[in-house]
């Protein structure tokens, strides 16, 4: 009797022992939440040409444009939180309800198919965790989600949600989803787009538009459908946005250049000199993490313009021919539009190897201009270029 009782308090003792393990072990170590007091991530370097538009980004792999919280819509944060998590203003990080449907969900499935995340859980895999399906992250997670809504409001967790949260193949935060998909600004999202957006986020790839629109708009008409039940939108505001028609982006204007390089000849030159030229003067965790507003001298009309007027002229290739287009203003003389290769863009001060860090704004002294291909005293000159191969400097140009 005496061992088997022994034997059944050492089982029943083993038994709370490996779990109270597992905690402990699962615990150690874990991130201070604090340092998403002043959370950035990296962000992608924007390119605005003289009058403030985007020519183009710089970046790595992810494409992200952090934006504050107070410049979004409320339409956008009602979408979000409605599709993914409608007890965010209610729990204090962790919905328990949820975790445990999603536990018998997943017991059913024999697999992770579900987790029952909140916004401040997601918030904190992205950020502090992994993306592994294991229930020692879970269990990191459930803590850290809990000691972040002690710290941090609300709306604080939303901003961080909001600009780290995947929505496709290396696009990240709302204001990257936004340009990528719709080409144009997140504050700019109707609550349609908004809806839309909101819909794609439990499995992006999935529910990308583009290549499956089908289940983005269903997804899309459940998140309106949502809204609407939770008095976020009027009968008629839903009508409206039920029946918005969806201008992705393929089908816009082109507003924003999401690659990190222009992909035609017309900007490339510029871009690629400007980008060696930052390299140096940042390097690459300044550039392409740092959010940096680049605002350069190129006039985009010019720039299409000097593309147009040099197109019955290209190469045997079909290759526009190298040529930069200057104009004198005061005693200042700045590039405003370029065409040709990347060896073309050596006509900057500078190279490409040997980049000359004070032509990061590019802002040219008039006795640096001795390389130039085309000089324009003013914007009306296009049909007349000045061709000054023969003039002093040109050695090793072309």
């Amino acid at each position: 009797m005496k061992k088997i009782l022994f034997w059944g308090f050492a089982a029943l003792a083993l038994l709370l022992l490996v779990p109270a393990a597992w905690v402990f072990l699962s615990l150690r170590d874990l991130p201070d939440v604090a340092i998403l007091k002043h959370y950035r991530p990296a962000a992608a370097s924007e390119v605005l040409d003289r009058n403030g538009n985007l020519l183009a980004h710089y970046y790595e792999r992810k494409f992200r444009v952090w934006v504050p919280i107070a410049s979004l819509p409320d339409s956008v944060i009602q979408a979000v939180v409605t599709a993914e998590d409608d007890t965010f203003f209610g729990h204090k990080g962790v919905n328990y309800k949820a975790v445990w449907e999603a536990l018998r969900h997943d017991v059913q499935k024999k697999r992770f198919a579900r987790g029952g995340s909140t916004i401040t859980q997601q918030m904190i895999k992205n950020v502090l965790l992994s993306k592994e399906k294991t229930l020692t992250r879970k269990l990191r997670e459930f803590v850290l989600a809990q000691r972040a809504e002690e710290l941090l409001t609300k709306r604080k967790i939303l901003e961080i949600y909001l600009n780290e949260v995947e929505w496709g193949e290396n696009i990240y935060g709302i204001e990257a989803a936004s340009r990528y998909y719709f080409d144009k600004h997140a504050d700019e999202l109707t609550k349609a787009e908004a809806a839309l957006l909101a819909g794609m986020l439990p499995n992006p790839k999935y529910y990308n538009p583009f290549k499956r629109m089908d289940k983005a708009r269903k997804r899309q008409e459940q998140v309106l459908f949502n809204l609407f039940q939770a008095k976020f939108l009027t009968q008629e505001e839903y009508g409206s946005a039920m029946d918005a028609p969806l201008e992705l982006r393929i089908t816009s204007q082109g507003r924003f250049d999401l690659s990190t390089l222009s992909d035609g000849n017309g900007r490339s030159c510029h871009l690629k000199a400007l980008e060696a030229v930052l390299l140096a003067y940042f390097g690459e965790q300044g550039l392409y993490r740092q959010g940096l507003k680049i605002r350069t001298t190129i006039d985009r009309p010019l720039q299409d313009s000097l593309i147009a007027s040099l197109a019955t002229g290209s190469g045997p290739a079909g290759e526009i021919p190298d040529r930069i287009m200057v104009i004198k203003e005061g005693s200042e003389v700045r590039a405003l539009s370029c065409s040709g290769s990347e060896e073309q863009a050596r006509a900057y001060p500078g190279s490409l190897e040997t980049p000359n860090p004070s032509y990061e704004v590019l802002l040219v002294p008039p006795g640096s201009i001795t390389k130039e291909e085309i000089l324009v005293p003013e914007q009306g000159a296009l049909t007349a270029p000045v061709d000054d191969r023969q003039g002093p400097g040109r050695d090793g140009v072309r």
